[in-house]
């Protein structure tokens, strides 16, 4: 059962990654101008970018699943060495791309924080299972593809500000290049704490104090009146 409960939840970013991907990243793996507008100058960039971001957003949940459920075998480390490449090519494209946005320096700054997390909580995830700290590594994997997920939430958020028409358009993507990652990292990381500090920890029954002892028997007692 908790197999299945695992592949529910993990399942889940799986087909909202792929609708992501099919709507909206897609339509800019093409060499047509027209479908780039603003970030034609820049399409290449974007085209890397696209790609490994996709790359880690379909392998992150296969790699939680598996890790979850302590199948770490060949195929685990084959594909967490994908998805490492995958947030490097990703985070690094992401960098030039917030450098050289149209919305000015405070959205490019929340662009550019974005990647820097990917990083670094990518870069801790890996270093925590070289040094073999298994539970600091799925922790660590798990704020990574909260990061990884926070650029569809950046799009849903654009969105939502777009339909209720909130502030200028720099405003709205200013706003949502904060909160798609920032928001999503303090729930989950609310989650793993609160996890510790309320779930129940097995009673362990005391130790108790072995009995104090001389090892050299102590002399006896001499009555030197009953000797005479």
């Amino acid at each position: 059962m908790r197999g299945r409960g695992n592949i529910a939840v993990l399942g889940l970013p799986i087909i909202i990654a792929s609708c992501f991907l099919y709507g909206f990243a897609l339509k800019y793996l093409t060499p047509d101008p027209d479908q780039y507008g603003i970030y034609w100058a820049r399409h290449d960039w974007l085209y890397a970018h696209i790609i490994a971001g996709a790359i880690a957003l379909l392998l992150g949940p296969l790699q939680l699943w598996l890790g979850l459920n302590r199948r770490t075998g060949t195929p685990h480390r084959v594909m967490g060495v994908l998805y490492v490449l995958a947030v490097g090519v990703g985070a690094s494209t992401a960098y030039y791309l917030a450098a050289h946005n149209d919305y000015g320096w405070v959205f490019g700054f929340g662009l550019g924080s974005m990647a820097s997390a990917w990083i670094l909580a990518t870069l801790v995830a890996m270093i925590s299972i070289c040094l073999r700290q298994v539970d600091q590594h799925r922790e660590w994997m798990i704020r990574s593809y909260v990061v990884t997920f926070s650029f569809v939430i950046f799009r849903v958020l654009s969105a939502a500000f777009d339909m209720a028409q909130l502030g200028t358009m720099a405003e709205r993507l200013t706003a949502a290049s904060w909160l798609a990652w920032a928001g999503p990292l303090f729930i989950t990381e609310s989650i793993l704490q609160g996890r510790k500090i309320f779930v129940r920890q097995p009673r362990v029954a005391p130790v108790e104090e072995p009995a104090e002892f001389s090892a050299v028997p102590q002399p006896a007692a001499f009555d030197l009146q009953n000797r005479s």
